[in-house]
């Protein structure tokens, strides 16, 4: 709950963020600031000697949890309103239960499959697809969507390391990690970047430490407690939270098409996650004694 309510608060923060600083840029400084954070947690973690199998899981969490999360929904949240950010990101909970239901070669459902439809139905309305005379702002929706999956690809595939290694060890080492694939993906379009003052600087830091930091302990842990498909369905309060700041704080406007959007959004991802009980089966509990998540 600790997690997801912080997150939804960053969406907010991205957006104001974004539209005054460079989004690499913005991105950069955040998990700099949360790497030396989480520095004594990575070297007590000693990923280094962790079996060769779990170094290759941890680079994948690592890419998919920060640059391949972050970089697009940064990018996004220049056009995409703090509101509408939260909406897409609530079809997290879908992502997560198809990504886990692949992983273990389940069959699909045809509720999930339902779901996921009236959820991106309600993407498209939230876009503005269909009234937008642009396409920019769907091109912005189709990032965030790619940032969602990313993520919950992460939640999925971070439940081994977890029950291996621990929440601490795990977070210290995805962040550390995730942090040096982000430079240097960044790292060629850095020279012609503009870099904030002082002020600005520390609240990203800031921001960084609280969000990147903070959230990924609290989801970490929580992770080692629930499974995925259920750990995402506390992912429902991101939409609420954001759509109420977006409007508070950075006076943004709710049309009908928004809330229309987002109401069928969470309602296909309702739809969907009813359908968790699939991908927990009876010998989870076994499973989890071997080192795995129960997704």
């Amino acid at each position: 709950m600790g997690a997801v309510i912080i997150w939804a608060l960053v969406p907010v923060g991205t957006r104001f963020f974004v539209l005054r600083v460079d989004p690499l840029v913005f991105n950069i400084i955040r998990y700099t600031a949360s790497s030396l954070s989480v520095l004594p947690l990575f070297v007590r973690a000693r990923p280094w000697r962790w079996p060769r199998r779990d170094q290759y899981l941890l680079a994948t969490c690592a890419l998919l949890a920060v640059p391949g999360y972050n970089i697009p929904v940064a990018i996004a949240a220049r056009t995409v309103p703090a509101s509408e950010l939260g909406l897409l990101i609530a079809t997290e909970p879908a992502f997560i239960v198809a990504f886990a239901l692949l992983l273990h070669r389940r069959r699909m459902r045809t509720s999930i499959l339902v779901g996921c439809l009236i959820a991106f139905v309600g993407v498209a309305l939230t876009s503005g697809v269909l009234t937008a005379p642009h396409g920019f702002e769907w091109v912005g929706c189709l990032e965030v969507l790619a940032g969602a999956a990313a993520w919950s690809l992460f939640t999925v595939l971070v439940a081994r390391l977890n029950q291996r290694h621990g929440a601490l060890g795990v977070t210290g080492a995805v962040i550390i990690v995730g942090t040096a694939a982000l430079l240097l993906l960044s790292a060629p379009m850095l020279p012609a970047a503009r870099w904030p003052g002082p002020g600005t600087t520390l609240a990203l830091a800031a921001m960084g430490i609280v969000s990147s930091t903070g959230g990924f302990l609290l989801w970490n842990h929580a992770g080692t407690l629930l499974p995925a498909e259920r750990l995402g369905l506390f992912i429902y309060l991101i939409p609420v939270v954001c759509v109420a700041a977006g409007a508070g704080f950075l006076k943004e406007t709710l049309t009908l098409p928004i809330l229309a959007g987002g109401a069928l959004t969470v309602f296909g991802v309702w739809i969907a996650s009813r359908s968790t009980a699939v991908v927990s089966p009876p010998d989870a509990a076994a499973a989890s004694r071997r080192g795995y998540s129960s997704t």
